[in-house]
């Protein structure tokens, strides 16, 4: 019969101290911009990023992954529907790139300012080109 702390026990290795001489020393963690921010701007600027950074560009990648598809598997009467689509792709990613650095602005502890300007142009802007990239997209359709 076993003692029941024999089976949870585990038999301890013997260390010797010039094991601990050979680890590399702690890292140091520098303090980054979002230190400085207050816990409701830390969110903030995280759900900036995740539209921006993260939607803007995942749209941006599924437009040119189906204009990648279209000029590859069709014939070349596709061709510019394949490069609209391209076109719409590349606005979209610059246009999240441009967003998220203007966050980087309007958060910046070094020049105190803490505001921030709604999307309202940019939303504009980006239904009006959405828009004329599917009446281009239409027009070439009813064209072939």
């Amino acid at each position: 019969m076993t003692d029941s702390t024999s089976i949870n026990s585990r038999p301890s290795l013997p260390i010797e101290s010039s094991s601990y001489e050979s680890l590399p020393p702690p890292v140091i963690k520098l303090p980054t911009r979002l230190d400085t921010l207050s816990d409701g701007l830390k969110l903030d600027v995280r759900a900036h990023q995740r539209t921006y950074e993260g939607a803007y560009t995942r749209t941006a990648i599924g437009a040119l992954s189906f204009a990648i598809v279209i000029i590859k598997l069709f014939s070349k009467e596709f061709l510019p529907i394949g490069a609209v689509y391209t076109a719409y792709a590349l606005f979209l990613y610059f246009a999240g790139l441009h967003k998220s650095r203007q966050v980087d602005f309007y958060y910046n502890p070094d020049k105190d300012k803490e505001y921030f300007v709604t999307s309202g142009w940019s939303v504009m802007l980006l239904t009006a080109l959405s828009f004329a990239a599917y009446l281009a997209l239409f027009a070439l359709v009813l064209t072939m």
